[in-house]
């Protein structure tokens, strides 16, 4: 089994946490990446159950502080990557979605204090028993409603669906949004930046573009003029917008290509809004994190409570969405986004 060095990745730098962004694009059903805790023989039963979904699972590693280790004859491959007490370091470093608990009963009880942690963080924790020659799951902390699986497959049933109903309709819109940002300014029709969605994965999010083509080279020039408050950026009158994108920021047509990652299954119609990597890495709250345990949206809460400009009362209001999360509450947000649009309220 490989040892890897995992620098503390909790620890404060400038208020900021230190964790892993990685570029790679998450889809719905993409792999899980899983987190072991033992390495002896319970944690080879789990490993060897867990093998036979390579397809949709990885083991991305193992804590033990005891020096047996029987993983690593069965699974050389999967590395040791600290202690048990590096337990929250190690999820966030390595972007991890769940945690297996393979430890001996003698050794579990000493792991209750870490559930708190890991219940900041939103990731789900399973304990296993040893039980004759079987493992028994007997224990699922921390799972909200989003993370069930059917609940999930239910859910992007409905955003695959609703999202290519409304994408052929809208082709027009579409098109004439496009020509309308050519005639009016040079530069390509959309824009592509790298934000943060499920599980802490980059991608690229879609949006038609409505700033001149060197925006962000004139960046420095407009900071002074940042309107929001805490760690986000917002200029309510941007001389760096062109008179299209003006209309379509007003209007929230911008968002529109969103369509397209909702499609792709890398964001959701409903969710908490995927944040910019530069934020993401100015987090200073860890229980922020736990808005990356479930698909961003390309609407939400924060669209139709009036877009308050203050992160700590959006990233509020994506906990809030996340606690509370039903297809209900969905369908309900879904019906109050075009009202809020059309009234426009805090759109810029």
């Amino acid at each position: 089994m490989k040892t890897a060095e995992i620098e503390s990745c909790t620890e404060q730098e400038n208020g900021a946490l230190q964790t892993s962004f990685p570029e790679r694009s998450l889809p719905e059903f993409a792999a899980t990446r899983i987190l072991l805790v033992g390495t002896g023989n319970l944690a080879v039963r789990v490993a060897e159950e867990l093998a036979r979904n390579r397809d949709r699972l990885i083991i991305a590693g193992a804590l033990d502080s005891s020096p047996q280790s029987d993983l690593a004859a069965r699974f050389p491959e999967v590395p040791l990557l600290g202690r048990i007490d590096r337990l929250q370091r190690v999820v966030l470093e390595q972007c991890i979605d769940e945690v297996h608990v393979a430890l001996p009963l003698k050794r579990s009880d000493g792991f209750a204090p870490l559930l708190d942690q890991l219940r900041e963080l939103g990731i789900p924790v399973k304990f296993h028993l040893p039980l004759s020659s079987t493992d028994v799951v007997i224990a699922d902390f921390n799972r909200h409603p989003a993370t069930g699986a059917m609940l999930r497959r239910t859910k992007r049933v409905l955003d695959l669906t609703l999202a290519l109903t409304a994408v052929i309709p809208l082709a027009p819109v579409f098109i004439l949004i496009g020509l309308a940002i050519l005639l009016t300014s040079s530069g390509p029709v959309f824009f592509r930046q790298q934000r943060v969605g499920l599980g802490r994965r980059q991608f690229g999010i879609l949006k038609f573009r409505t700033m001149v083509k060197n925006a962000e080279e004139l960046h420095p020039y407009v900071q002074s003029l940042n309107n929001a408050r805490g760690i986000s950026f917002k200029v309510f009158r941007d001389p760096r917008v062109t008179r299209v994108g003006a209309i379509l920021r007003r209007s929230s047509l911008d968002e529109l290509p969103q369509l397209f990652n909702v499609i792709r299954g890398e964001m959701s119609l409903v969710g908490p809004r995927p944040i910019p990597v530069w934020v993401a890495e100015q987090l200073e709250q860890i229980a922020y994190m736990r808005r990356f345990t479930v698909m961003p949206g390309l609407t939400g809460l924060w669209q139709v409570e009036g877009r308050e400009q203050d992160f700590d009362k959006m990233a509020t209001q994506d906990l809030r969405y996340i606690d509370n999360w039903s297809l209900g509450f969905d369908l309900k947000i879904l019906a109050r986004t075009l009202p809020a649009v059309l009234k426009g309220e805090g759109a810029h």
